[in-house]
C-alpha cells in the first residue's frame, strides 16, 4: 500500500472519530495531513501529535468519550515512551490535568480561551460600548459578511484572493504558530466554515475561518486575516456578524480561542520558575508572537467566559526548549533567533531583572 493511500485512510479514520467525539473546541485544529495520528487500541479515540525534535506535541484533550479519555491518555503514554518521545500536551482542560498528574506530569497554566455564550451575547451594555461603536462604523461603511460554501460551488477568483491575503498576512507577522493555527484547505474543508467580508468596492477584507465541536452545536474561530489596508474595527466586525449568523442557527457557543500566557498569576507565593518564564514572555517579548497582543484582541469581545488552558509535560523538558517549541515548532533559523531570546529571558527572570505581575487587565 503506497504512502498516500495510507494517509488517506488515517484522515478517514481521523474524521469519523472526530464526528462522533468532537467535544472540545481545538480537536478539529489538530486534523491536519502533515500530523501523525495515535490511534486507541482498547477505546474509539486518537491524539494527533507532530514531533518537535524528540518531543510528541499534542493541542486540547484527546479526541475521544469523556469516560474513555483517560485510559487513551494512558495508551499514548506509553507508545510514546516505547518511541523515545517526549509527550507534550498543550491546552488541555482541568479534568485532562487531573490525568496527566497521575502519570507524574508537570502541570502550569498555558492561557485562557475566550467563549462567547451566544444565547446571552450582544453588544448592548457599556462594557461593550467600543466594540459596538467599531462594528457599527464597519456596518456603515458598506463592509458585508458573505460566507463561501466550497463544498458546494468553487470560486478560484476569491480563494486566490485568500490564499493572497494569507501569504501578505504571515509575511507581517513574521512568524507563524504552525501547529495551533489550522490551515486554508478548500479542496478538502470537511465541516469547516468560511466566511468573508467585502467592501463596497468589492475588495476582499478579512477572511475567517470556524472548526465545529460538540456536534456543530459550537464552533472555534481558527483563521483571521485581514487586509493590511483595511479600517480600524473590520476583524471585530467580521467576528461580530459571523458569531450573530452562527446564532440565528441555533449555535450555542462560539469560541475565540487561546490567548497564550494570559491569566497567569506570576505574583502568588508558590509561583513555579515556568511561570516566572512564561509571565515574562507575556508581558516583555515581541519577537516570535506578540501574546499580548492577541489577549487585548480577544479583550475587546467581552467574553462571557474565559477558561483556564493547562500545559502539561515530562519534567526532562528543559523550559527554554519547551517555550521554543509551543511557540514555534516550524524547524528553521527563526527558532535559533527564539531560543536566545529565551534563553536570556529566562536567565533574566532567575535574576529578578523582570518585575512578575497578574496578567489579567493588563
Amino acid at each position: 500500500m503506497d504512502n498516500e493511500k495510507i494517509k488517506s485512510e488515517k484522515m478517514e479514520r481521523a474524521y469519523r472519530i472526530l464526528k462522533e467525539c468532537s467535544f472540545d473546541s481545538l480537536h478539529y485544529l489538530s486534523f491536519k495531513e502533515e500530523n501523525m495520528f495515535f490511534f486507541g487500541e482498547k477505546v474509539c479515540g486518537m491524539i494527533s501529535y507532530e514531533l518537535a525534535g524528540k518531543k510528541a506535541m499534542s493541542i486540547g484533550d484527546p479526541v475521544c468519550k469523556p469516560k474513555d479519555m483517560e485510559l487513551l491518555t494512558v495508551e499514548y503514554i506509553n507508545f510514546c515512551e516505547k518511541m523515545g518521545w517526549k509527550p507534550v500536551f498543550n491546552s488541555v482542560s482541568v479534568p485532562m490535568v487531573e490525568i496527566l498528574k497521575k502519570n507524574k506530569f508537570s502541570v502550569l497554566k498555558y492561557g485562557e480561551e475566550a467563549i462567547l455564550e451566544l444565547s446571552e451575547y450582544t453588544l448592548a451594555g457599556g462594557t461593550r460600548a467600543t466594540l459596538r461603536r467599531n462594528v457599527s462604523k464597519v456596518e456603515k461603511r458598506g463592509i458585508r459578511l458573505r460566507e463561501y460554501h466550497p463544498q458546494n460551488e468553487r470560486d478560484y477568483a476569491l480563494e486566490k484572493e485568500v490564499i493572497e491575503l494569507s501569504e501578505k498576512w504571515y509575511a507581517d507577522k513574521k512568524y507563524k504558530m504552525n501547529y495551533s493555527i489550522g490551515s486554508l484547505d478548500f479542496d478538502e474543508p470537511y465541516d469547516r466554515r468560511f466566511f468573508v467580508t467585502i467592501d463596497v468596492n468589492g475588495i476582499l477584507q478579512t477572511f475567517l475561518s470556524f472548526l465545529p465541536y460538540e456536534g456543530g452545536k459550537s464552533f472555534c474561530v481558527d483563521i483571521m486575516h485581514r487586509n493590511m489596508d483595511a479600517m480600524t474595527g473590520v476583524m471585530e466586525h467580521a467576528i461580530i456578524s459571523a458569531a450573530m449568523k452562527l446564532k440565528e442557527e441555533g449555535v450555542s457557543k462560539v469560541s475565540l480561542g487561546i490567548a497564550p500566557l494570559a491569566g497567569i498569576d506570576a505574583t502568588k507565593p508558590d509561583v513555579c520558575r515556568a511561570e516566572k518564564l512564561m509571565n515574562a514572555i507575556f508581558h516583555n517579548m515581541n519577537s516570535g508572537y506578540n501574546f499580548k497582543n492577541l489577549y487585548r484582541f480577544k479583550k475587546k469581545f467581552d467574553p462571557t467566559i474565559w477558561e483556564p488552558r493547562y500545559l502539561v509535560y515530562n519534567n526532562s523538558i528543559s523550559l527554554v526548549d519547551l517555550a521554543v517549541s509551543i511557540t514555534n515548532t516550524k524547524r528553521g533559523s527563526a527558532d535559533l533567533v527564539l531560543y536566545a531570546k529565551y534563553k536570556f529571558f529566562f536567565i533574566a527572570v532567575s535574576l529578578g531583572l523582570y518585575k512578575v505581575e497578574k496578567n489579567r487587565g493588563s
